[in-house]
């Protein structure tokens, strides 16, 4: 195929352009870390320097780790749920999130408002009430709490509680909360029973 002087000329061009722009940016980039080395170094160990991008990629590599050992927990669940057939009805969900916006309503708040603060969209939201029904029932029958276990949860923790409410109130609380340590023990040797069955991949 033809190309014209002009054509290559042009496309020649570019890549100078490109090379120019890239060694420019690298000298501005050697010339602030000579500058203002101390906010490019976080430490040295015996005269060697550990850079700050070291640093972000360390945090980096660890986050990542955590985010897909999460990802890999819900997905595992999910794929638990659907293979029990078990399901969360849309009036179910509905429910659930009335529940919470009421606890909040409770203490002059909203949820948009902590969703914002949190940094969670509406969306992730809703996955993790779906995700918290789902494991509700795949547990179901497993989670218990007796009485014995909310008077001394209530003797152990009666300064975390605000004062002026119900002993009633008092009692509904811990039990939710008794409910939940226990949801997650048994989450847990949910996930473990499913990751030594499971074929899990790792890419880089």
């Amino acid at each position: 195929m033809f190309i014209s002087g002009k054509v290559k000329s042009a496309k020649w061009q570019g890549f100078i352009d490109k090379q120019l722009i890239f060694i420019l940016g690298l000298i501005l980039v050697l010339g602030l870390l000579y500058s203002y080395k101390s906010q490019f170094i976080v430490a040295t160990v015996n005269g060697q320097p550990i850079s700050r991008i070291a640093l972000v990629k360390e945090l980096e590599s660890q986050g990542k780790s955590l985010a897909v050992d999460s990802l890999i927990s819900k997905e595992l669940i999910f794929q638990e749920a659907k293979r029990r057939k078990i399901s969360v009805p849309q009036k179910d969900l509905n429910k659930a999130i009335n529940e919470v916006e009421k606890s909040f309503q409770a203490n002059n708040q909203t949820l948009d408002n902590f969703l914002d603060q949190q940094n969670i969209t509406y969306k992730d939201f809703l996955q993790q009430v779906r995700l918290q029904l789902i494991m509700e029932k795949l547990l179901s029958g497993k989670v218990e709490v007796t009485d014995e276990q909310i008077n001394k949860y209530l003797e152990e923790n009666q300064e975390f509680f605000p004062e002026g409410i119900s002993e009633e109130q008092l009692r509904n609380s811990a039990l939710e909360q008794l409910k939940q340590i226990e949801l997650n023990a048994q989450v847990q040797k949910l996930l473990d029973e499913l990751r030594k069955n499971a074929k899990v991949k790792y890419f880089n």
